[in-house]
């Protein structure tokens, strides 16, 4: 024998027990409107007056009605006001959408940012370094005014790169020198 597959639907789980149209929660809250408005209207009638009392009963029912009566997406309102308290309050900032690309750009910039922050210069490291651009952008205005090409400028740097080492090789070589020495060598020089 062939075994046999019931289907249930979605409406069947939506089923409840109804009397007389309602089911039980919407008999609750009706009933708790009714015992909450009725005395709410009496009393405030006469204190503030009919029309005030009127708006304020209203709000009451409609408040109890919504929470009793109203489903939204399958879910009564005990459960969708907290979604919708932290919706509108507690995330309640404007989502920006960015591209991939623009995304990982910012993310740099905030890096580079928080090196900078750790990392420490020294007074005369930062006098090194603005005199080094200061010389970069003198050099370019230089090169736009007289067409100086780049070559050139190198093969004057290293001149004098290889100047200061030649100088600091002499000065090393004259420390080691004896006071004896010294003196009979500035006595050929002439000084």
């Amino acid at each position: 024998m062939d075994n046999i597959e019931i289907t249930v639907f979605d409406e069947i789980n939506d089923y409840k027990e109804k009397i007389y149209f309602f089911n039980f929660r919407q008999w609750a809250f009706s009933i708790l409107i009714a015992i909450i408005v009725i005395p709410t209207y009496l009393i405030l009638k006469e204190k503030i007056g009919e029309e005030i009392t009127s708006y304020i009963v209203i709000a009451i029912a409609a408040f109890l009605g919504f929470i009793g009566f109203v489903k939204i997406h399958e879910l009564p309102a005990e459960k969708i006001l907290p979604y919708w308290f932290r919706h509108y309050t507690l995330f309640a900032k404007p989502i920006k959408y960015i591209p991939d690309a623009e995304y990982e750009l910012l993310h740099q910039k905030k890096h580079r940012k928080e090196v900078k922050k750790t990392k420490s210069v020294s007074k005369s490291e930062l006098k090194e370094l603005k005199k080094f651009k200061k010389q970069e952008i003198l050099l370019k205005k230089a090169e736009k005014k007289f067409g100086t090409t780049k070559k050139k400028i190198k093969n004057k740097e290293i001149l004098k790169e290889t100047k200061k080492d030649n100088t600091d090789e002499l000065t090393k070589k004259l420390s080691q020198l004896s006071k004896e020495q010294q003196d009979a060598l500035l006595k050929l020089l002439g000084k």
